[in-house]
């Protein structure tokens, strides 16, 4: 098996962190950071992008792709397999609809369910991962960042990255499956960069914002469309880790109870765990066995 490497995400327009996002992105950071009346310097760069939690985030992310890459994805549940599976389920109990449409209308319909469905999905798995007591200790792992980096978009538990590919691959080949059934074999997504056009859309440009300093609003009424940048850090602070749970959309939030637009929330910067549980994140090691151990003890505990 061909083993691709890391750096490649910064060269796939899929990823987050395509050197051209970033390139944007830092661009958007400096004039915002300007126009608040501040000066940049190089000791500032330096504490930010040098600071323990960003060098922390560089070798895990080494580490979790070797993971991702020797382990996880040879044995996950593709999406082309899903996508089988239901159009086999469909065609068991009727016959292949083969509505005459646009080709053109076919490929947008299919891009845009796409994507609120997955953004659904993904909203519904981020909510669980905070509610359930289990999946809170293995998503702690992202949580525990005192100092966030476009790369702490990556600290994620090999078992959580199991499970949003799964979810990836359930939703999209079901979809995948229900088009087929409907229109044949005429599926396509319209694209830019190699990801689907919505969701490039409206990550190209202040995506990597969402893990940084950079407190980015995109206003009190946009912000119950789209989750901004500084909605996303509103999310990571303590106090507020039960609201803005949705991935590209706010509208999820705003249905179901758990939107916070970011006017509404100090900017504090009180990232991460606290009570002194970032000792217990401090290193590559601990992030990937911590969550073992507290679902261990937790275990032990209930057993007594």
């Amino acid at each position: 098996m061909a083993i691709s490497s890391p750096l490649e995400a910064f060269l796939n327009g899929s990823e987050r962190v395509f050197w051209g996002y970033l390139l944007v992105s830092a661009i958007i950071a400096l004039v915002w950071y300007v126009r608040q009346g501040n000066t940049l310097s190089w000791v500032q760069l330096k504490r930010y992008w040098w600071s323990l939690d960003a060098r922390l985030d560089y070798r895990y992310f080494l580490v979790n792709w070797l993971i991702k890459t020797l382990l996880i994805l040879p044995v996950l549940l593709s999406g082309q397999t899903v996508a089988l599976w239901t159009l086999s389920a469909l065609n068991a109990v009727a016959d292949p609809l083969f509505l005459p449409w646009y080709y053109r209308d076919i490929v947008l319909l299919y891009t845009l369910s796409l994507f609120v469905l997955e953004d659904l999905s993904r909203y519904a798995l981020h909510r669980w991962m905070h509610s359930n007591p289990w999946l809170w200790k293995i998503h702690q792992v992202h949580h525990s960042a005192e100092a966030l980096n476009p790369l702490t978009f990556y600290r994620l538990h090999p078992l959580e990255n199991i499970l949003f590919a799964l979810r990836h691959a359930v939703v999209a080949g079901m979809v995948t499956g229900v088009f087929i059934f409907c229109f044949g074999a005429r599926v396509n997504l319209y694209t830019v960069l190699g990801g689907n056009l919505f969701i490039v859309s409206l990550f190209a440009f202040t995506g990597n914002l969402r893990h940084s300093h950079i407190r980015l609003g995109y206003g009190r009424w946009l912000e119950r469309v789209l989750i901004s940048p500084a909605q996303h850090q509103v999310h990571h602070q303590r106090r507020h880790m039960r609201h803005n749970f949705g991935s590209a959309l706010a509208i999820w939030d705003g249905l179901f109870g758990t939107l916070k637009v970011s006017i509404e929330a100090p900017d504090d910067r009180s990232f991460g765990l606290g009570d002194g549980k970032r000792r217990h994140f401090d290193s590559v090691r601990k992030l990937l066995m911590q969550p073992f151990f507290s679902i261990y003890s937790s275990i032990r505990r209930t057993l007594k």
